[in-house]
């Protein structure tokens, strides 16, 4: 492997990757002693509320946390809330995005326990619980530093790799180079195991090397396609909304996100490998979220294989 091109690839990773943000939180969270004394605090009445007397239903969920490192935890949760709550956000938001360290099985029982520990932690003074017409909210007191909020404003959906991915070995592995830790089914936590899912066949697909229909993207413009909405479920006021945010979003985030991956896949040679996950039912979906083989009509025609071959049969038909 060519070493100028696997370096390249590690500092695309890291550049984008959302898995180094919260860390480059934590470093700056560490950094102001104030900060500090009430991250201690904090560690302090989360152990002090789970050595406490609770109902069955909660002891039988808080059984599995105080086996893990409290202290990280802290850390953790903290600075998702530093990064995601500089504006208000509703609790069962944040306690969504925070239930993935509780690594409990159970989706609905870990958002409900990290609300619980959001709300323990919301004596430090850190951030603001606050109760609304609309629910409660959260909203983070501490300022990070600009060089961090900056890491996270840059932060996207990872590109394809530039470079053949490693080989998974392992239900928890992953083809990109700082990636691993991250469950290859797909779903929360509740679907992961550790039995056979075929690894042998997500090496192949992940092996396939694609290059980008360059002829094809510079005559074809994407088009935003309005959301449909299931009858009922929604006003005409929330269908409005919705639909003005989708195209906002589409206009000035996506497309411009997607322009600037197609420039960078070009710019470094225009050959990209596309990893591959299962699902529970043990279904093959690739990922991607600016270029994807499995995307609408647009992204299946924007990607072609990088080794085409033509088909000749065989003789003995």
């Amino acid at each position: 492997m060519n070493r100028y091109r696997y370096l390249l690839q590690e500092k695309i990773e890291k550049t984008f990757s959302k898995k180094f943000i919260v860390q480059q939180a934590v470093d700056d969270l560490l950094t102001c002693e104030s900060i500090v004394n009430k991250l201690n605090r904090g560690i302090e009445y989360v152990n002090t509320w789970l050595n406490k007397d609770h109902d069955i239903d909660r002891e039988l969920r808080l059984l599995a946390i105080r086996d893990l490192d409290i202290k990280e935890l802290v850390l953790q949760v903290t600075a998702c809330i530093s990064l995601e709550c500089q504006k208000p956000m509703k609790l069962v938001s944040v306690a969504s995005l925070c239930a993935r360290h509780l690594g409990m099985s159970d989706k609905v029982e870990a958002i409900h326990t990290m609300a619980e520990i959001i709300a323990v932690l919301g004596e430090t003074d850190l951030f603001d619980n606050k109760k609304t017409r609309e629910g409660w909210i959260v909203i983070s007191r501490v300022e990070l530093d600009n060089e961090v909020t900056q890491y996270a404003d840059n932060a996207l959906y990872l590109p394809p790799l530039i470079i053949k991915p490693r080989k998974v070995r392992h239900n928890r592995d992953s083809g990109y180079i700082t990636q691993r830790g991250e469950s290859l089914i797909l779903g929360f936590y509740e679907n992961h195991h550790d039995d056979n899912i075929c690894l042998d066949v997500i090496n192949i697909l992940n092996s396939n090397e694609y290059e980008l229909d360059t002829d094809f993207i510079d005559n074809n413009d994407m088009e935003w396609s309005e959301p449909e909405f299931e009858e009922g479920k929604h006003t005409h006021y929330e269908e409005e909304q919705i639909t003005a945010m989708s195209k906002d979003y589409f206009e000035n985030y996506f497309k411009e996100q997607s322009k600037f991956f197609f420039k960078l896949m070009k710019h470094h040679g225009n050959s990209l490998y596309i990893t591959n996950k299962v699902d529970k039912r043990g279904r093959i979906y690739s990922q991607g979220f600016h270029i994807n083989p499995q995307g609408d009509s647009y992204h299946k025609a924007m990607l072609n294989l990088k080794h085409r071959e033509i088909p000749t049969g065989l003789s003995s038909w």
